[in-house]
């Protein structure tokens, strides 16, 4: 493929928020994630077992860039109450015409970091798939609102990218490019941290150092730990002892 001669621009709403907007067909993103690389298949079938293990049973959780209700389809099971968000309406309406999502699963179109709901509203949040590092400069706002609307003692889940995603990450983008489903990558634009592409979708992975600064910048304490080879999970605990107090 022959370099533009405007490359499309990185969204200022997200990372990869334009990029999306141009790619709603039904089915765009199965085909994404069924030429995924043996490495990033291992980790999105460790990343399902750890949600299951994690959630075990849990009551109402809400699923922030849930696409098309892949995660919302396999973790059924793992709350009594699914919410699913995603700021592309089109791709809530492939969620309910080809997935098969519990009966008390509820989808929602709205943006991660401005959440229609109150305070406290759910036992559980989670942001998967490294959904968070394509969210450009909504990352802040994205992860105070994932906090605000968990209850005290409930939890907010992030599962990104480490720095040693680069190569499958790498080799996934090409298996999606050959495919036809993305431009090939632009690595004038692209660093060790952002991965941009011809036609604007941009990932972040992340060092442990900014994972902390980001969450800290929040006004939280976060737990981070490895999943796998090339995934960080952050845990944030809400202070239980608000619990009651209408705080």
């Amino acid at each position: 493929m022959d370099k533009p001669e405007n490359p499309a621009p990185v969204s200022t709403l997200g990372g990869a928020a334009d990029f999306f907007v141009q790619h709603t067909q039904p089915g765009y993103l199965d085909a994404c994630y069924e030429c995924a690389p043996p490495r990033i298949q291992a980790a999105l079938v460790d990343e399902v077992e750890f949600f299951r293990q994690v959630l075990d049973g849990s009551g109402r959780a809400l699923e922030l860039g849930c696409g098309n209700g892949r995660l919302l389809e396999a973790l059924g099971a793992s709350a009594r109450q699914w919410v699913g968000v995603d700021f592309l309406a089109a791709y809530l309406r492939d969620a309910r015409a080809r997935r098969r999502l519990a009966p008390s699963t509820t989808l929602a179109a709205a943006q991660a970091g401005q959440l229609p709901f109150a305070d406290a509203a759910f036992d559980v949040v989670i942001r998967a798939q490294n959904t968070l590092g394509l969210l450009g400069e909504q990352k802040l706002p994205t992860v105070q609102e994932a906090v605000r609307v968990t209850r005290p003692g409930g939890r907010a889940l992030f599962v990104l990218y480490s720095e040693f995603s680069l190569v499958p990450r790498a080799e996934w983008y090409m298996q999606m490019h050959r495919r036809g489903l993305m431009a090939i990558l632009d690595w004038t634009r692209s660093t060790l941290e952002l991965m941009v592409t011809e036609d604007g979708h941009a990932s972040e992975c992340f060092r442990r150092r900014s994972l902390e600064e980001l969450f800290r910048a929040a006004g939280l304490t976060p737990r981070i730990q490895r999943l796998g080879d090339i995934y960080w999970v952050v845990q944030v605990q809400q202070d239980s002892s608000q619990e009651g107090t209408g705080q």
